[in-house]
């Protein structure tokens, strides 16, 4: 018996596209942890949020209920401090940025796209940054804009049109908000992600 595969189904076969969307995880106060394997990724410092849950009602402004893009969940990220040894009994204090990355290490993936924004309405700039490794150390690539103070819509980052280059490969992407003012400025400030555009393989 002989079975003919087209082209088309032999790409399917190799690669795996998808859009990570997070409407199904159930978020009773809401928030969710990222149990991993999520759709095959593990998630690091984000977490499933529904911004027009009712207990956040008051934390959560009204000018960022868009944060879902596809309704009733999002991903909410903030930098988070971490302790490292830093020799000699000394502790230092690192500052992790969320990230996510496949659950089976031997695989990479590329990035297409996602639709982001800070939130709260920062009184100064907030740049977003996106940063994707590679095996090879010195073949990352980076990204960032800026938003300027007050609320905002989501912006639909389309990876490569706004970078001029494919992010492929990817072993790890991470992603990271910094509000500036004057001479303020802080690494974690919040924001949230949705529909994020992936291709596995």
């Amino acid at each position: 018996m002989f079975v003919t595969i087209s082209l088309e189904d032999s790409i399917c076969a190799r690669w795996w596209l998808t859009v990570l969307q997070f409407d199904k995880i159930k978020t009773p106060d809401g928030f969710a942890e990222m149990i991993p394997p999520y759709k095959g990724f593990v998630f690091n410092d984000l977490y499933a949020f529904k911004p027009s849950h009712s207990s956040l009602e008051g934390i959560i402004s009204a000018n960022d209920l868009n944060c879902a893009v596809s309704k009733p969940n999002a991903l909410y990220g903030a930098a988070s401090a971490r302790l490292s040894n830093g020799g000699q009994g000394s502790m230092n204090l690192l500052d992790q940025r969320p990230s996510i990355y496949l659950y089976n290490s031997t695989e990479t993936f590329t990035l297409h796209g996602l639709k982001i924004k800070p939130l709260d309405m920062p009184v100064g700039s907030v740049a977003i940054s996106l940063q994707g490794f590679r095996p090879n150390e010195d073949s990352t690539f980076s990204w960032s804009v800026d938003f300027p103070a007050g609320f905002h819509d989501v912006l639909n980052v389309r990876v490569e049109k706004f970078t001029g280059r494919t992010w492929e490969g990817l072993t790890k992407l991470e992603m990271w908000a910094e509000f500036h003012f004057e001479n303020i400025k802080w690494k974690d400030w919040e924001f949230c992600v949705d529909d994020i555009d992936l291709e596995i393989g």
